[in-house]
């Protein structure tokens, strides 16, 4: 009679000198796998077997996906996760209702894990809204946690600081003390770098509860149960409550700071990279200007501005410019603002339809373009040597700061906000054509931007309660058709009665 199997468990290799699993399984996809590491890691082997639990509780939940239409009883957060995490993004097969993959892949896998790391094995029916706010706390301090971290970098990067200017400070007393032994003295500059500015103590204060933070998980979660029953894993679907969402933003940027901004950033100089060698002296935000001159006129998002080029690369927006006979005879240029590249997917609540550029911008844009740029709001003189687009969200903050004071409250989006509320303001502008330019819903652009259109609800009131306008005449006209044989109603006894007493 064969030995008993131990089951899974954790396996050190003195040979590889590596901790494996073993899964004496026969229908198991390898008898043993390695951990990629070893004994020379402190607790390695809790570790190890810490692993052994997490690949058991996958191996069962992997059995449970495989069945259908189940109890919200039975099935675990978990299980939901999983099933989401392998359906909807590692294999995505497009169906009726999930047409296109996910976008922002990285950031759904992170709010993923987040979920994982606080619902755990906790059974669908068991979430409430009790069950809700505690996870709202759970990211409350997860983010102190997340402040705390970077502050410790900050930390770290003070005291480098510090300990460098000390040495410079040491080495030049002890310069002159070497001088004072040998009976001379020089009169030494004073140095030119300073003591690094002290960091205020860490205040978790600062990061006051938000309720609305943890929507975003929830509404990952909600939106997996919702792809759970529709692929008939679950019987019915698990309603999660949601926080409130945040308040719509209210700053708006005057043309005077928009200006100011387009200006400031188009003047600084700095240090700059070019052929691998540091130069100064280099204008080195300008490119933070033309992405300020493109938000503020398109009224695009960031993500549609920033990636922008002026050749159809297919997988991103592009510009296309070109020149035409104008009114007076001579040329003049025109163009168009291909929000979304060829090989782009458009998405319902991220509409990105193409627009015109007037020959004003147009203009503009060409004396960039002749100007050898290919990404308008790439860094020219980066590291690395290449100019590729990147993520302004560091320079248009510190801008932010410089310009507008560091208590301010805008943000990028806070561009596509100014030219949406500018345009919304106009009188002339129809509404749903103003809509369209922005690439947002006419319900949307109403519900955030009505109260500038006040003198529009005047009219139509001052319109409805206006019976000498030639609109109402004409309905009254159509109310007085035809008389037909049963257009009259037969006069009854009380009808008859009253035209006596009054005869």
């Amino acid at each position: 009679m064969g030995r008993k199997s131990d089951g899974i468990r954790a396996w050190y290799d003195e040979k590889a000198k590596k901790w494996h699993i073993r899964d004496p399984d026969p229908k198991a996809p390898k008898a043993k796998w390695s951990l990629g590491f070893g004994k020379e890691i402190e607790g390695s082997e809790a570790r190890a077997w810490r692993e052994v639990e997490k690949y058991k509780a996958e191996k069962e939940a992997g059995g449970r996906l495989n069945l259908q239409r189940q109890s919200t009883s039975e099935v675990r957060v978990s299980d939901i996760i999983a099933f989401y995490a392998d359906r909807r993004i590692k294999n995505f097969v497009p169906s009726e209702k999930y047409k296109h993959p996910l976008t922002r892949i990285y950031d759904v896998k992170i709010r993923l894990r987040v979920l994982l790391s606080f619902f755990q094995d906790l059974p669908l029916d068991s979430i409430n809204l009790m069950k809700c706010e505690d996870f709202g706390k759970f990211v409350h301090i997860r983010e102190i946690e997340r402040q705390r971290e970077l502050y410790n970098r900050q930390v770290a990067i003070y005291n480098a600081k510090l300990e460098a200017y000390q040495k410079k400070v040491k080495a030049r007393e002890q310069f002159i003390a070497d001088m004072a032994s040998r009976g001379r003295s020089r009169v030494l500059p004073e140095l030119r770098s300073k003591p690094p500015t002290p960091l205020e103590p860490f205040n978790a204060a600062l990061f006051p509860y938000r309720r609305s933070a943890a929507r975003r998980y929830l509404e990952e979660l909600s939106a997996a149960i919702t792809f759970a029953v529709y692929y008939e894993l679950l019987n019915r679907k698990v309603v999660i409550p949601l926080p409130p969402k945040y308040d719509a933003r209210s700053s708006m940027l005057s043309l005077a700071e928009i200006r100011q901004l387009i200006m400031t950033a188009w003047r600084a100089k700095g240090m700059g990279w070019i052929d691998g060698k540091p130069v100064k002296n280099l204008h080195v935000k300008r490119h933070l200007a033309r992405f300020i001159f493109l938000a503020i006129t398109t009224g695009s998002r960031k993500d549609k501005i920033e990636r922008v080029s002026f050749f159809n690369e297919k997988d991103r927006p592009w510009i296309d410019l070109w020149q035409e006979i104008g009114p007076d005879g001579k040329p003049e240029w025109r163009g168009r603002y291909h929000r979304l590249g060829d090989d782009e997917i458009e998405h319902k609540t991220k509409q990105a339809p193409d627009m015109p550029i007037p020959p004003r911008i147009a203009r503009t844009l060409a004396r960039w373009r002749s100007q050898g740029i290919k990404y308008p709001c790439a860094h020219p003189y980066a590291a690395s040597g290449r100019e590729a687009p990147g993520s302004v969200k560091d320079g248009m903050r510190a801008l932010f700061n410089e310009v507008l004071g560091e208590d301010n409250d805008v943000v990028i989006h806070t561009f596509r906000h100014t030219a949406a509320t500018w345009m919304a303001a106009q009188k002339d502008l129809p509404l749903p054509s103003v809509a369209a330019y922005l690439g947002m819903t006419t319900e949307t652009l109403v519900k955030t931007y009505a109260h500038h259109r006040e003198e529009d609800l005047q009219k139509i009131a001052d319109a409805i309660f206006d019976p000498y306008r030639d609109t109402h005449k004409a309905k009254l006209r159509e109310t007085n058709g035809k008389p037909t044989k049963n257009v009259r109603q037969k006069s009854t006894e009380i009808d008859r009665m009253g035209i006596k007493r009054s005869a």
